[in-house]
């Protein structure tokens, strides 16, 4: 990969799953910490993602809330102001979607920095990865894919729709995938690549000039944009 990004795979959703309307949610949560009621109410995370080299906040918008239950973790996103939407065109799960516009989240269980995480990424085109990651240095060396989990066997329920200049989606994880950990504690990061400019080449790829990525909890990867940095991730707690 060009640039750190995530894997995971999941099942297209058939039926409707839990609706999270991103307008009625509770106060919305500025720092690294996420506090959950399981079958609560959802909570929303701090809309102003940063750059993942500086931290600096960059002047659009994601919005991101989070609700649990018994069975899964559902995320709802909205991703903002993206004038070129529509010129993403990977369709096939477990493709290289990092190469292009998307949506991840790498989790994992315990509030230790996380050496082995899921990583799930899903695409303007509702297109998955899904994969488990192997990180042991915690950034300071390249990470490694454990495996890739094939889209039938992950168990995410998932959808994503575009409109004129954004795009929006919504994943519920099962806990199982995750990992359930005893005192309901985890380690978790939302990340963004949003392209800054027009594709004329349909094989287009992001990189550090084309393209930001941009993080919930800013990675401080410094010079080149890097997202897999677990010292970085944010903490959640399942109540």
């Amino acid at each position: 990969m060009a640039f750190s990004h995530s894997l995971i795979f999941f099942i297209v959703l058939q039926t409707n799953f839990l609706q999270i309307d991103l307008s009625k949610e509770k106060t919305t949560m500025p720092n690294r910490e996420i506090n959950l009621k399981n079958n609560g109410e959802s909570v929303k995370v701090d809309p102003h993602f940063k750059h993942s080299t500086n931290g600096q906040a960059v002047d659009y918008l994601t919005n991101v809330s989070i609700k649990s239950d018994n069975e899964f973790l559902h995320i709802a996103f909205e991703c903002l102001q993206d004038d070129f939407v529509e010129q993403n065109n990977m369709v096939v799960h477990n493709d290289p979607l990092y190469n292009q516009e998307v949506f991840e989240v790498f989790i994992s269980p315990g509030n230790e920095d996380s050496k082995h995480y899921l990583e799930i990424e899903i695409n303007p085109n509702n297109a998955l990865w899904v994969g488990t990651i192997n990180n042991p240095t915690l950034g300071e060396e390249t990470q490694t894919l454990e495996g890739m989990i094939a889209h039938k066997d992950a168990g995410i329920l998932h959808e994503a729709v575009k409109s004129s200049s954004s795009w929006n989606g919504r994943m519920s994880i099962p806990w199982k995938l995750v990992g359930r950990d005893p005192k309901g504690q985890y380690r978790i990061n939302f990340y963004r690549i949003r392209s800054k400019q027009s594709h004329p080449e349909a094989n287009w790829t992001c990189d550090a000039e084309t393209c930001d990525f941009i993080c919930w909890s800013s990675t401080l990867s410094g010079e080149s944009p890097a997202f897999h940095r677990p010292k970085r991730f944010g903490f959640l707690t399942v109540d």
